[in-house]
């Protein structure tokens, strides 16, 4: 099964995004689900963006198939953001290997 990238946007206001960095900070903290390679929070002004790599589709229908809602979109929307979520299937994946 290939891997899957979700990306949560949304527009949040910079007086409120110093809040949703922590908030996201703190969740990343907790531990991420296994079903979760990486996660990352991207910016560019007022919008703002969390891409996760899950390692396949059905982790990431499991997740969704959940009564609760997704870590990504309750941070953007309590930081003040309508979530907005695109899903991308991984078709080829490259890795920089300094050295």
């Amino acid at each position: 099964m290939a891997a899957v990238v979700s990306y949560v946007t949304g527009t949040v206001a910079a007086d409120r995004q110093a809040s949703l960095v922590e908030q996201f900070r703190a969740g990343v903290a907790a531990g991420l689900p296994p079903a979760i390679a990486s996660t990352m929070l991207v910016r560019d002004g007022d919008d703002v963006g969390i891409l996760s790599v899950w390692r396949d589709a059905d982790d990431l229908r499991a997740m969704i198939a959940t009564a609760e809602e997704p870590f990504a979109r309750r941070v953007i929307r309590e930081a003040g953001g309508t979530p907005s979520v695109r899903i991308f299937e991984v078709l080829v994946a490259g890795e920089h290997h300094p050295g």
